[in-house]
């Protein structure tokens, strides 16, 4: 969200836990005045209407565990909030002390000043969306971790010698095979549990994704979204699934560049006079997400010749030891353009 500071007399920075609000307030002259309340929306609303009822009042804080339940509360009565990532927020390399009050008074210094650097909310339809694709990868998490062990038990206890490697297939047969595998009882104890954990995370996950699926069929504007981007090569359900709820309302973005820079796909740069230096990417945004692109991108360039081409074209520019990886990612990056265009126009890709 951007704002003008010039429009607002009181600039309130609150910091936000599960049992208090701290914050503090601030006007466009030297007012400085810190407080603490519990933390209710109402009693910081209240507040608000009491004090400072003939001002033009904004608030910020950042984003935490407690969601946008004060930002949502404040905005429908008319006063802005804005929510501010916590990494995005400057930090002075000499600061050493931290508490809730000095963490409320930066928030409001930086909003009075006018460059405090605010995300864009999702609406109520994508909140929901993302959290069904985050249960999601949380179950898939567990479900990898829990392979993990049993290939560190299996390994350890040299049980590998006795049994076929699953590679990346653990199929229900070889789940089998390893509930029938002979060994010790202690073995036999913890290899079944790890079994159980494997199992429980992929039913919950079925389920997940059926409750996913079912969803986005009631929401007409997402269903025709997910058509849209899964007309491109090599995005499927679940990666266009994920890139909508990430990206939230597609009509937000404001341009094709910014979609590629949310999700971590461009390189890093230090450049200075005529030297331009750049690296490797960014890995900003979801890592879940990001994997996923680069996913696609491997489908994409079997699928689509252009996309295969460009390919070839930075393969060819970088040593064969790293080529490929760079090329891919640069697909990658390609495809969040396609995205963007193909949400914007609301259209289906045509491969070429």
């Amino acid at each position: 969200m951007a704002y003008n500071q010039s429009d607002y007399d009181i600039f309130i920075g609150i910091d936000v836990d599960r049992k208090s609000f701290a914050f503090t307030v601030k006007d466009q002259n030297q007012m400085n005045r810190s407080h603490k309340i519990p933390a209710q929306a109402e009693n910081l609303y209240q507040h608000i209407r009491n004090t400072y009822n003939n001002k033009r009042v904004i608030c910020a804080y950042e984003v935490g565990g407690t969601g946008y339940h004060l930002r949502d509360y404040l905005t429908t009565r008319d006063i802005p909030c804005l929510m501010v990532s916590p990494p995005s927020m400057p930090k002075a390399s000499a600061d050493r002390v931290k508490n809730n009050r000095l963490d409320s008074e930066k928030l409001a210094q930086h909003l009075k000043s006018g460059v405090l650097p605010s995300i864009r909310v999702p609406e109520e339809t994508y909140r929901e969306l993302r959290h069904l694709t985050h249960t999601r990868e949380d179950y898939v998490t567990q479900g990898r971790i829990a392979k993990q062990r049993i290939k560190a038990l299996l390994l350890f206890t040299n049980l590998y010698q006795t049994i076929r490697d699953p590679l990346q297939n653990w199929s229900s047969r070889y789940i089998k095979e390893l509930a029938q595998l002979e060994c010790s009882t202690a073995t036999r104890q913890r290899l079944d549990l790890l079994l159980e954990d494997l199992i429980y995370a992929r039913k919950q996950n079925l389920r997940n994704l059926k409750n996913l699926r079912t969803y986005c069929q009631n929401q007409p504007a997402i269903k025709s979204n997910l058509g849209y981007l899964q007309s491109i090569p090599g995005i499927g359900f679940i990666t266009a699934v994920t890139l909508l709820a990430n990206i939230g309302d597609p009509g937000n973005l404001n341009n094709a560049r910014e979609l590629g820079g949310f999700i971590g796909l461009v390189p890093r740069e230090h450049s200075t006079g005529e030297r331009v230096t750049k690296g490797s990417i960014t890995h900003l945004g979801n890592r879940t997400l990001r994997s996923l692109l680069v996913e696609a991108a491997w489908v994409a360039i079997r699928r689509d010749t252009l996309l295969n081409q460009f390919y070839q074209r930075v393969r060819a520019k970088h040593h064969p030891s790293f080529g490929a990886r760079k090329a891919i990612v640069a697909v990658a990056r390609k495809l969040t353009m396609i995205v963007y265009s193909v949400l914007k126009e609301q259209r289906d890709y045509i491969p070429r």
